[in-house]
């Protein structure tokens, strides 16, 4: 969860977003079209707003028949709908919704594709949900991202380099005056942590080092692999795939530092969804989105199958999150991002 540039975060609201329209049924003939352009209305803000005169859902009359979620970092779409299909099978089953998704270059194109009602569900970080809530968009947490069964799906940012490139940065205070790779200005573990981590060591992040923001983090990680930068921050869930998904050498990485624990990223649902819309949304994703309903049920072949198809294991209750943590990090850090 993810985004570029340097600048203010309010000035990448403009970025150029991806429509992806997935039409996922309940049976194994089901389609699949992919559609890439600019984000619209007509992409479910008008099946949310029309519901309630009735959509045609068989499930519920005054539900939407479609909904859009945003995400960020996401660019091939055929790897997207391949990630998001036994969730689109679980909604098509369960509550007569067609998934339609959209996916931007920053957190701050999906914060204002949920603010112009473009999105009506994004998957936000930590601090990019905070930074959301800030700015009045009414939202529901209706579920945590999760990596394992029974846990909170908190995880960790990391800065890692690569030894053979940089053998002489073996810590965080190495990283003064060094090029760094961040991901994205309201990135949790590709920004405000490391800002916090940086501060601890007595390093200014934005002065104290020559900042690039890569996009993501995953690709802060691949650019210290392949040498442009010196030091990238990365997390606990981001940094495994490279490895095999994009075939980095274990060796090119080593990790030098482990920040505090981060609490889990919200999936968001927007209030423009009907209140028992999404606490119905809420009890699914939490009791049902995981790789062991999707393998029982056939979306994928087994449970580990489930998990490296989706990326992550499923969903945890909203409640298990605190996210004061962000308020007391951005006391430390005064990011210009937290104060919007």
């Amino acid at each position: 969860m993810r985004s570029p540039r340097i600048f203010g975060w309010t000035k990448l609201a403009a970025a150029a977003v991806v429509t992806v329209i997935a039409v996922a049924a309940c049976s194994s003939s089901s389609s699949t079209t992919a559609a890439s352009g600019a984000a619209s209305s007509s992409g479910s803000g008008s099946s949310a707003s029309g519901a309630a005169g009735g959509t045609g859902n068989t499930v519920n009359s005054t539900w939407p028949t479609s909904m859009t979620l945003g995400s960020v970092g996401e660019a091939n779409a055929t790897s997207l709908l391949q990630t998001l299909a036994p969730l689109q099978k679980l909604l098509k089953a369960k509550m007569d919704v067609t998934l339609n998704v959209t996916t931007g270059t920053s957190y701050a194109a999906m914060i204002e594709a949920q603010k112009a009602g473009k999105a009506q569900l994004v998957v936000y970080g930590p601090f990019s949900y905070q930074i959301a809530v800030n700015q009045g968009i009414k939202l529901q947490n209706v579920g945590l991202i999760t990596s394992a069964p029974n846990t909170d799906g908190s995880y960790y940012s990391l800065a890692v380099v690569d030894p053979q490139r940089t053998p002489d940065i073996t810590s965080l205070k190495d990283a003064a005056g060094k090029k760094v790779c961040f991901s994205d200005p309201a990135s949790t573990s590709g920004y405000l942590y490391p800002s916090y981590g940086l501060l601890q060591d007595g390093i200014n992040p934005t002065t104290g080092v020559t900042p690039v923001f890569a996009g993501n983090d995953s690709t802060t990680a691949i650019d210290v692999a392949q040498g442009s930068c010196q030091v990238g921050f990365s997390n606990t869930d981001n940094l495994p795939p490279i490895f095999t998904q994009n075939h980095i050498s274990k060796s090119a990485i080593k990790i030098i530092w482990t920040s505090v624990k981060i609490p889990a990223s919200p999936i968001a649902a927007s209030d423009s969804l009907p209140a028992s819309f999404r606490t119905t949304l809420e009890n699914l994703l939490v009791g049902d989105g995981n790789s062991a309903y999707y393998a029982a049920h056939g979306y994928c072949s087994s449970v580990a199958d489930c998990t490296t198809v989706t990326g992550q294991y499923g969903f945890a209750a909203p409640s298990l999150a605190d996210y004061s943590a962000i308020t007391k990090i951005c006391e430390v850090t005064k990011s210009p991002s937290c104060n919007i």
